[in-house]
């Protein structure tokens, strides 16, 4: 079988043309795989809302009972921006198993990934993947999540186990040429199982002249799949669409902090559930969130993010605790409001703002 080609151009007038080259071991597409996760071309994979990627980790440990040890490693576990646990195989055109044996494989890893994976340990890999990267994990949840509001990172794990506890995967084979005989497996896979997502991404190598270029193309997709399985957003929510899921009553009090987020300056961030408010500090030159608001009656002052020492945050607690309508958390006060405590709450809010704000002036 002759190699296919593409041409690079240089210039005006200069064709270099490339040839289609095997990767030399299979190791090789893999570490590109982790390095370069948009080599899984997540527009191709949904035009509408492109899927954006982050690695837990490569060799995964996949046991096959509870509280048991590995007993397979799956090449790569990913996360894209709707929590959902994308399982990766990678698989070299040189690899003379059946395919009948390397779909059933993948499987075998799903089936007992669902099962028996521990979120606190994914969670853990997690951040030691980003760690090794340099990066930190927080950090790079909220910008696959196109967020600032650091209280969306558990809710987005949240949305993890939610996923995997419903079997709602994606399950990616990867190699430099698909073949046929798998590709009409996936394709046959994916129409016919509604909560998994099943496809196969070919990342063709083409050399020549010095040069390399890698071309990714997804297989095994096809619109009416697309739209069936096509995850719900985590679109943000409105001031008007948040209210309306208040009770009437409480409905008033956000209305009233609302409100004097607008006349002081501060900034109102919307979530997908509910609003934070933050105010600049000069001293940080970033913005602190104080409060939240989650519908349909839940309240939270927010510490974490203030510039001072903890003997001061410890004071404002204690000062926040007397108006006997909080419960403690290590970084928050919530109350859950109702007509008795929503005048405790303006005014627990009222100094919450004055303090912050005295921090802000400094």
């Amino acid at each position: 079988m002759k190699s296919a080609k593409i041409f690079l151009v240089e210039g005006e007038r200069k064709l270099t043309p490339m040839t289609e080259t095997s990767y030399v071991k299979e190791d090789d597409l893999q570490a590109l795989v982790a390095n370069y996760p948009d080599l899984i071309p997540g527009d191709q994979i949904d035009s509408e809302d492109p899927r954006r990627w982050i690695l837990v980790a490569r060799e995964v440990g996949v046991p096959s009972i509870e509280d048991g040890s590995g007993r397979w490693s799956l090449d790569h576990l990913f996360l894209d921006q709707d929590g959902t646990p994308t399982f990766i195989e990678c698989k070299h055109a040189t690899d003379t198993r059946g395919r009948r044996e390397v779909v059933a494989q993948m499987l075998d890893y799903a089936a007992n990934g669902i099962s028996y994976w521990q979120m606190d340990n994914l969670r853990q890999a997690a951040a030691e993947t980003a760690q090794r990267n340099g990066k930190s994990l927080n950090e790079e949840i909220l910008t696959l999540i196109n967020s600032e509001d650091p209280m969306l990172v558990d809710q987005y794990w949240k949305k993890v186990e939610s996923n995997l506890g419903a079997g709602a995967v994606r399950l990616i084979f990867v190699a430099d040429t698909i073949p046929l005989e798998l590709r009409r497996l996936v394709e046959f896979l994916n129409e016919k199982l509604s909560d998994i997502e099943v496809l196969a991404v070919e990342v063709k190598q083409f050399l020549g002249e010095g040069q390399k270029a890698i071309v990714p193309r997804v297989l095994g997709i096809t619109e009416t799949t697309r739209e069936g399985k096509r995850p719900p957003s985590l679109k943000p929510t409105n001031r008007d669409e948040f209210l309306r899921k208040c009770k009437p009553e409480v409905s008033q009090f956000f209305t009233h902090v609302l409100e004097i987020a607008d006349q002081r300056g501060h900034t109102i961030y919307w979530g997908v559930k509910g609003f934070s408010i933050r105010i600049y500090l000069p001293e940080t030159d970033n913005f602190a969130s104080v409060a939240y608001g989650f519908p349909p009656n839940s309240f939270q002052v927010y510490f974490a993010q203030l510039p001072i020492p903890n003997e001061e945050v410890l004071a404002l607690r204690k000062e926040m605790l007397g108006f006997r309508i909080f419960q403690e958390a290590p970084k928050t006060l919530t109350a859950e409001l109702d007509i008795n405590n929503l005048k405790q709450a303006e005014e627990a809010y009222e100094l919450m703002l004055q303090r912050v704000e005295g921090i802000a002036k400094r």
